[in-house]
C-alpha cells in the first residue's frame, strides 16, 4: 500500500511540476488530498483531536511535530515521506453536520496552492470549535497553501 501512495505522490509532482514549467503551456490542476479517516481510521477527527492554534492552521512535516502538536483519541504514525499534513481550527456559530473540502488547486496564474473548505452548519446550539485538515503530497519546504473557509447555514 505504501508504494502505491508513493508511486502516486510521485506522479503528481511530476505534473504539479511540469504543468507550471513553461507559462505558455501551463495548466492549473487539483491535486489529490487525503485524511487521517481515510489513510489511518481515525474517527471523528473535528472533535476528537486537536491542535492548540484558534482560527489557524499550519503545516506539519514530520512525526515529531505532529507528536508535539497534536493530540487528540487518534494520533497515528503518518507517513511523513509521502505527505505533509494541513491542520487547523475553527470555531462555529453552530453546530455543524460535515466539513467538505474542495481540493487542492495549483493555479499556474500565481503559482499559488490553495484549499477550499466548507463548514455546512446546522441548527443547533451548540459553538462548536473544530478541527479541519488534509494530508497532502509531499510539499517541497518553501510551498505554502492559501487556505479559504467558507460556513454555509
Amino acid at each position: 500500500m505504501r508504494t502505491i501512495i508513493n508511486f502516486i505522490v510521485a506522479i503528481s509532482l511530476i505534473f504539479i511540476t511540469q504543468s507550471c514549467s513553461n507559462d505558455d503551456d501551463c495548466i492549473s490542476l487539483t491535486i489529490d488530498i487525503t485524511s487521517l479517516e481515510v489513510e489511518y481510521g481515525c474517527i471523528n477527527t473535528p472533535y476528537q483531536m486537536d491542535i492548540n492554534i484558534s482560527e489557524d492552521f499550519i503545516i506539519i512535516r514530520s512525526q515529531t511535530i505532529f507528536d508535539d502538536l497534536v493530540t487528540g483519541t487518534c494520533t497515528p504514525q503518518i507517513d511523513f515521506e509521502a505527505f505533509d499534513l494541513l491542520i487547523g481550527k475553527k470555531a462555529l456559530t453552530n453546530g455543524f453536520d460535515t466539513i467538505d473540502y474542495d481540493g487542492l488547486e495549483k493555479n499556474c496564474d500565481n503559482n499559488q496552492l490553495s484549499l477550499s473548505i466548507s463548514f455546512i452548519l446546522n441548527d443547533t446550539a451548540e459553538a462548536p470549535n473544530v478541527t479541519y485538515h488534509v494530508l497532502v503530497p509531499k510539499l517541497p519546504e518553501n510551498e505554502l497553501i492559501t487556505v479559504s473557509l467558507v460556513t454555509i447555514n
